[in-house]
């Protein structure tokens, strides 16, 4: 992993963790007060997003929207954040004609 992809995931990481942390005071599980702030998350998940080669983009309709990222790793951390800080919905599908990338998106509102 090249040292400018390990400063962003390790920022990215730690973002995450401040942000679990910073919200655990607040609220009983599954309150309003114990979701994200989407602003917070959005460049949360935009950084996870430019860690994995993808390319960010802003749509009314979404929290954040990640465009061709890279698929080896998995996204169990956007996932995370998405669904456990912000309680979105985290959703993903392969990009047509490029093989191990992957688009996906943080939608408002709970998973199902």
């Amino acid at each position: 992993m090249n040292r400018f992809r390990t400063t962003i995931v390790t920022t990215a990481t730690a973002a995450v963790i401040a942000a679990g942390a910073g919200l655990a005071g607040f609220g009983g599980p599954g309150s309003a007060a114990a979701a994200g702030d989407p602003f917070v998350g959005m460049q949360v998940l935009d950084m996870l997003c430019a860690s994995k080669g993808g390319m960010s983009y802003d749509t009314p309709y979404t929290i954040s929207r990640c465009q061709a990222a890279r698929d080896n790793d998995g996204f169990e951390i956007e996932r995370l954040v998405c669904e456990g800080l912000l309680e979105a919905t985290f959703t993903s599908v392969a990009t047509v004609g490029r093989p191990h990338r992957v688009n996906w998106f943080c939608i408002p509102g709970a998973t199902g």
